[in-house]
């Protein structure tokens, strides 16, 4: 029963984020749920189900909604200075999209960005790592194949929904984009 929910939830998010020009007159509604648990010493904690959308770990220091620390830095700090030299979340604590070698390559993404090279070499899982708790937010370029800025450029129906959310484009590009043909590099 449970998963026949999720299914039906999934293809009607789907429909609503793949097609929104054929429903041009109705807003796009997003369900946001709320999830248990008790944070660690750092106002961080496991989301193990992923209910927050922002993978397996994340923050809610100072009351704030649920966020991540891009480069081991709050966004809520006013008075952090961003590292590039602070290890991001654990790997294996990520949900990695199905799709993701359609916009990552961790090679590329090494070679193409000199910070994160400097702190990871190749190592792959620390790549993907990065890109999946901060990289697509800042909009890094992580494969030869997708640029996520040439995509919100030429698909301007995804700019009224997604506005700067860059995060968003990629898991469009992933989940209906590719598929669709849209322009992306």
């Amino acid at each position: 029963m449970r998963k026949s929910k999720l299914t039906a939830f999934m293809a009607a998010l789907t429909l609503a984020v793949c097609a929104p020009q054929a429903f041009p007159e109705s807003p796009t509604m997003i369900v946001a749920e709320a999830h248990s648990g008790r944070t660690d010493s750092n106002g961080g904690h496991r989301d193990n189900k992923n209910k927050s959308g922002l993978g397996s770990y994340h923050y809610h220091c100072g009351g704030h909604p649920a966020h991540l620390h891009t480069n081991g830095i709050c966004p809520y700090d006013s008075s952090a200075v961003p590292s590039t030299t602070q290890a991001a979340a654990p790997v294996q604590e990520q949900t990695i999209p199905e799709n993701i070698s359609l916009v990552f390559d961790a090679r590329y993404y090494a070679d193409h960005n000199a910070d994160l090279y400097a702190v990871y070499g190749y190592d792959e899982n620390q790549l993907l790592n990065h890109f999946l708790t901060s990289g697509m937010q800042e909009g890094r370029t992580a494969s030869a194949s997708f640029d996520v800025s040439v995509y919100k450029e030429n698909n301007a129906d995804l700019a009224g929904i997604y506005g700067d959310d860059l995060t968003a484009y990629y898991n469009h590009y992933m989940s209906c984009g590719h598929s669709e043909g849209r322009i992306c590099h």
